[in-house]
């Protein structure tokens, strides 16, 4: 090692710096660390490259200096496998050779090494190298942090546009999505699903005396509520206005019916109470509920459809009632 190490402080973040030296060569190896050591790093050190290998993914290295000892085909193999194993964070690979050529430059970079010296190493000219790598590395894991946050910000801003913003379930461009993924699982594999749609009973009557303020009020906690009674795997959304679409995944038929019934009465028991000339003394809500019938390419979109036909007939019934699909409504008419 030649050339004096500078006894100024250390102004280029090389104390943050983590460094690992491998030689085989112990003095050689413990003359490196010395001096990577003095220019202000934090040092680790080994003989081999597979336990370099091992020490920095246990905890990985800003820095490796890959010294003159290891087996040239070793330190280049070396270089490879950390490039091939990089783990989100760029480290900076620093070979030494006892003679460099402009071939061995370019054969060591092309493994993925980035800057090579020649031995004997000068202090301050590895000193200056380490500075210029403290900066690429800093560089490096400041755009990782970037990036880090630019896909969080991406993944909130995704989820923002896929929820209703006054009830906070999913909307309409979340249901588009679920519907292809739904209806593939209905294609492929034969699944059961059945949809629900939900309509507040002359919820008109309440905006119109209670303003829609109260209005909105009441659709959030109607949001709540339905989620509530329903299971993980299933799923409600914002339809629009006063309407909400469950989807029932591996329900059918009764199953169905009574996890709608249930979501009724949950509702009902709100006891919110409606406007004066409503037909209900408290808001109630409509269901109709359709089963995905055969597994074809439309079949998840005709029972939506199916499921808002079902609707009319649990409101011609009076409303705060569930009809399935194929129901024929019964003699009891109300303007719902």
């Amino acid at each position: 090692m030649t050339g004096p190490m500078s006894d100024l402080a250390h102004p280029h973040g090389l104390s943050a710096l983590d460094v690992i030296v491998v030689d085989g060569r112990e003095g050689q190896r413990r003359a490196l660390c010395a001096a990577v050591g003095a220019a202000g790093p934090r040092v680790r050190s080994t003989s081999s490259g597979f336990e370099c290998l091992r020490m920095h993914q246990q905890r990985p290295a800003g820095v490796i200096v890959c010294g003159g000892g290891t087996a040239p085909l070793e330190a280049l193999d070396l270089c490879r496998r950390l490039r091939s194993t990089d783990m989100g964070t760029y480290t900076y690979v620093l070979v030494t050779r006892a003679r460099t050529s402009k071939r061995d430059l370019v054969e060591a970079v092309r493994a993925g090494a980035d800057d090579c010296l020649t031995e004997p190493v000068d202090a301050d000219e590895l000193e200056a190298r380490l500075i210029a790598a403290a900066r690429v590395v800093g560089a490096c894991r400041k755009l990782s942090e970037r990036n880090i946050d630019l896909r969080h910000d991406s993944q909130v801003a995704s989820r923002a546009a896929r929820t209703d913003a006054l009830t906070g379930l999913w909307n309409r461009l979340r249901l588009d999505e679920d519907l292809d993924v739904l209806q593939a699982d209905v294609s492929r594999y034969g699944r059961h699903l059945s949809f629900a749609m939900c309509d507040l009973d002359q919820f008109k009557r309440y905006n119109d005396h209670y303003g829609h303020p109260a209005g909105d009020d009441v659709l959030r906690q109607i949001g709540r509520a339905i989620a509530a009674n329903l299971r993980r795997a299933d799923r409600v959304y914002r339809y629009g206005g006063e309407e909400f679409l469950v989807s029932l995944p591996e329900q059918k038929g009764g199953d169905a019916a009574a996890a709608m019934e249930r979501v009724r009465c949950a509702i009902e028991t709100l006891g919110i109470r409606h406007a004066p000339d409503a037909h209900h003394s408290v808001v109630t809500v409509s269901v109709g509920l359709a089963p995905v019938a055969l597994a074809t390419d439309r079949s998840v979109t005709l029972a939506v459809a199916r499921a808002d036909r079902a609707l009319y007939v649990a409101k011609a019934r009076g409303g705060n009632s569930v009809a399935t699909d194929g129901e024929e409504p019964d003699a009891r008419r109300a303007s719902a």
